[in-house]
């Protein structure tokens, strides 16, 4: 990770501050290097990377709840070089999803991607988790999103699509995806990869995430998500400011004015504010945007979990557990020698993370859904990100293109990113903060 400089410039004309070290600051980071233009970066925590990063817990790595990396994201490839990208480490899962239904576990993959899960597929409850007429409305759902190879920010949405977007759940409904597969494996995944229990998401959004998993494999990093943050970092002659905690910006007429907590203003040409929502909010005044909260558990079993890397879901109902892996089944790095259970619950939108499960509640559930015996395993931690997940709703798919438009703006010199200006994702979120420098930097040629 970088480490903390103290060389920022004071009242530098022609430099940019960055409020925010998460993906999207770092990206912007990134892109205005190859602009030329240098950039002071102020992060509130004393580590980079936002939720994308990773810590040591007794010799575990744990990441910042159960995230995964998409090996199709073509972002992340344009922002590093190829050997950069390469050195990241990247451990896919099998291009498969586990579910639980009434009668096992179900195995729902591609053959023709997955070839070596065969003997597994045909030993496998999927029978119970397949509807044929659900599977071919649901082609009929996706096709619209089947002909794009891009990422969601760079494309131009007409309004006439943004205009008749639904909620996920409508559109699935329309589409004739109703059945036992929308029950037990459809509905689980979307609450699993779009953090919503309720399917109120974009039914564009939503598409175009079922795409990029079709695409790609679902991965993490060798030794941790935080690598991605790490290497985003490796930018010579950035000022990388921890423990900052900015209080303050606005513009002065000629620039912006920073005000950090301990050390006073400083003035910049413009800046980039790159936190999450609530903090925007408290920032900028920036109108609220939806958001749901998701808890995580990481446990330490004495004995493999699962014989192929997999993400499972439970299409029951009846465990708390809206998502799980064995992480080191494709990562040993993570604990060597030990077997690494992670999992997430994501609460209801406007729920208290509080009333949530409680670790027996989940170590009970991960025996259930893996049918395994839980009871004597160790927990690492438990790990709760309230307001964490922007929820992109039919509404704010205004927010997603490829301009940057009013809401990403706060005046002339101030630019704005994150996961509430994009796609939740890795992908938007880099985009998001590219999109922003990219501004920046063409005000700076003026």
């Amino acid at each position: 990770m970088a480490e903390a400089t103290h060389s920022a410039t004071n009242g530098a004309a022609d430099s940019v501050a960055i409020v925010g070290g998460g993906l999207a600051g770092l990206a912007a980071v990134r892109t205005l290097h190859k602009h030329g233009v240098s950039c002071t970066v102020f992060e509130a925590g004393d580590q980079l990377g936002g939720r994308v990063r990773s810590e040591k817990i007794d010799g575990v790595t744990v990441d910042y709840g159960l995230q995964t990396f998409n090996s199709w994201y073509p972002a992340v490839k344009e922002i590093l070089e190829p050997g950069e990208y390469s050195a990241l480490g990247i451990r896919p899962f099998q291009p498969a999803i586990q579910t639980l239904t009434d009668d096992g576990l179900a195995l729902i993959s591609d053959p023709i991607r997955a070839p070596r899960l065969l003997p597994s597929l045909m030993r496998s409850k999927v029978r119970s988790a397949l509807s044929f007429r659900d599977l071919m409305a649901l082609r009929r759902w996706l096709r619209s999103e089947l002909s794009h190879r891009s990422s969601l920010e760079l494309r131009s949405i007409k309004q006439k699509y943004i205009d008749e977007d639904v909620k996920t759940c409508e559109s699935l409904d329309q589409r004739g995806v109703h059945r036992r597969t929308r029950c037990v494996a459809i509905d689980p995944l979307l609450s699993a990869f779009l953090f919503d229990t309720e399917g109120e998401s974009s039914a564009i959004f939503a598409k175009w995430m079922v795409g990029t998993m079709m695409r790609g494999n679902l991965a993490v990093l060798n030794n941790g998500m935080g690598d991605l943050a790490a290497m985003l970092a490796r930018v010579p002659g950035a000022h990388f400011r921890l423990n900052s905690s900015v209080t303050g910006i606005e513009e002065d007429g000629d620039g912006v004015r920073v005000t950090v907590e301990g050390a006073g203003a400083e003035h910049f040409s413009h800046a980039i504010v790159a936190v999450d929502p609530k903090r925007e909010t408290e920032l900028l005044g920036s109108p609220e945007v939806p958001t749901t909260s998701v808890s995580s558990w990481w446990f330490v079993s004495d004995e493999p979990v699962m014989s192929e890397g997999l993400i499972t879901v439970d299409g029951t109902g009846r465990t708390p557990v809206t998502s799980a892996t064995e992480v080191t089944a494709v990562a040993p790095n993570y604990a060597p020698g030990k077997h690494v259970v992670a999992a997430n619950h994501v609460h209801p939108r406007g729920a208290n993370p509080a009333d949530g499960p409680s670790v027996a509640e989940v170590q009970r559930g991960l025996g259930s859904l893996f049918g395994v015996d839980s009871s004597g395993w160790e927990l690492v931690t438990e790990q709760k990100f309230i307001d964490a997940i922007p929820l992109i709703l039919p509404q704010s798919l205004q927010r997603i293109g490829k301009e940057l438009g009013k809401r990403e703006l706060q005046g002339s010199r101030i630019a704005l990113a994150g996961a509430q200006h994009a796609t939740p994702s890795i992908d938007g979120v880099l985009r998001s903060g590219q999109r922003a420098a990219n501004y920046v930097a063409s005000l700076l040629d003026q």
